[in-house]
């Protein structure tokens, strides 16, 4: 069972990696909102693997403030994540025509 858990873990950790090189090309190819919203996704995207990876150390040693690193990393991502996507609805918006209320 270890063997399959490691094995997710490398998974995951190599997507988000990917995800992290493919973001920062969008990143360094475009301006204005769109830019601040792929910024946001890419800081969600490292702070999940920062999560990730403090989680294999977190298998071996059980360290509390280990623990609590994954789950702040993790708060991190989500809180970058949705940021990102409300920046994305924004443009979105503008690009349909919809007012601000």
């Amino acid at each position: 069972m270890e063997n399959i858990f490691l094995g997710i873990n490398i998974v995951t950790i190599a997507a988000l990696f990917f995800s992290i090189i493919y973001t920062a090309g969008v990143v360094w190819r475009v301006e204005m909102e769109l830019d601040i919203s792929y910024k946001l996704f890419l800081m969600a995207i490292i702070a999940l693997l920062v999560a990730e990876v403090a989680e294999l150390y977190y298998a071996i040693d059980g360290a509390v403030k280990i623990a609590l690193i994954v789950k702040s990393a993790r708060m991190v991502f989500a809180i970058f994540f949705l940021a990102g996507i409300l920046f994305m609805r924004d443009i979105v918006r503008k690009l349909d025509g919809e007012k601000k209320k």
